[in-house]
């Protein structure tokens, strides 16, 4: 039999992404854990083009609303809120101030939101503005934090996808982790995809699955991962979690990873997420 492109992603599939399918957490863990999560979210970006592209210059791009009813900052904390998480942490920068009047103390959902912004009015990036949250205080260090950046959406899980999320913590935990990555275990490729032997086209398929687990641009730290933060980051420069500190807990197999279905992740990147989004709501409303 030939090979295909999708019969070659299937075995880079398999090699690449397998999931933990035995180790098992009840709902009254992630009940208890709820009470001593925060959730963090980053929204100290400009978001150049996707502002231009809505003609949304004047607000912070977590501020853009999909559905002409919440923003994506908003949505983002009333799901987490409908599962009982009351802490949340606002990550800001660009726009500081209009992102905490837009949410305020919380109070509006029943929660709690701290905010903390980014030292000196630098660009720190997430991992600095982290390390900030946690010098300053806004962080609670004993709190386990669900990193989301809200323009990261989640539409269609089925079950609330903060339990999903806190689940697969928990099973990372269970197995000596101390930071779990959330996933999908494939994207589309934006253009045809082919396999070329010698110069010779044998197989093309537009926008082909590639098999690769991608990160969704959700993650979860326990507390026990604060110190990484202390250690490897520094406030003297922008950088990411993703290039500094989670390629540490990675060699010292410190690091899991859940995978959820690739078409519940909508990344609002440009006008096409955007679209792409208010498509999944509809979907998911029944309209």
């Amino acid at each position: 039999m030939s090979d295909t492109l999708e019969s070659i992603m299937a075995e880079i599939r398999s090699r690449v992404n397998t999931e933990d399918k035995t180790t098992k957490v009840s709902q009254t863990e992630i009940e208890n854990a709820k009470m001593k999560t925060v959730v963090v979210l980053p929204a100290g970006g400009k978001g150049t083009r996707i502002r231009a592209e809505t003609h949304s210059d004047g607000i912070n791009k977590v501020m853009i609303s999909i559905d002409g009813k919440q923003s994506m900052i908003e949505r983002t904390i009333s799901d987490y809120a409908s599962i009982g998480i009351k802490d949340f942490v606002v990550l800001t920068g660009f726009l500081a101030e209009m992102v905490e009047a837009h949410l305020g103390d919380g109070s509006r959902w029943g929660v709690r939101i701290r905010h903390s912004r980014d030292p000196d009015g630098r660009k720190v990036g997430n991992a600095g503005a982290i390390l900030h949250a946690l010098n300053n205080g806004a962080l609670d260090d004993s709190f386990t934090a669900i990193v989301h950046n809200p323009d990261d959406m989640i539409v269609g899980m089925g079950r609330p996808y903060g339990e999903v999320f806190l689940e697969g913590h928990l099973k990372g935990v269970k197995n000596g982790c101390v930071c779990t990555f959330v996933v999908v275990p494939e994207t589309p490729l934006q253009y045809s995809g082919m396999i070329i032997r010698d110069g010779r086209v044998l197989d093309v398929t537009k926008y082909p699955p590639i098999a690769i687990p991608a990160h969704t641009g959700i993650t979860i730290f326990h507390p026990d991962s604060y110190e990484y933060f202390r250690r490897l980051v520094s406030l003297e420069r922008e950088s990411s979690f993703e290039a500094v500190v989670c390629p540490t807990l990675a060699k010292e197999k410190k690091l899991f990873a859940i995978n959820i279905p690739s078409e519940t992740w909508i990344p609002v990147n440009d006008l096409k997420g955007i679209e792409a989004a208010q498509a999944a709501l509809e979907f998911a409303s029944g309209h």
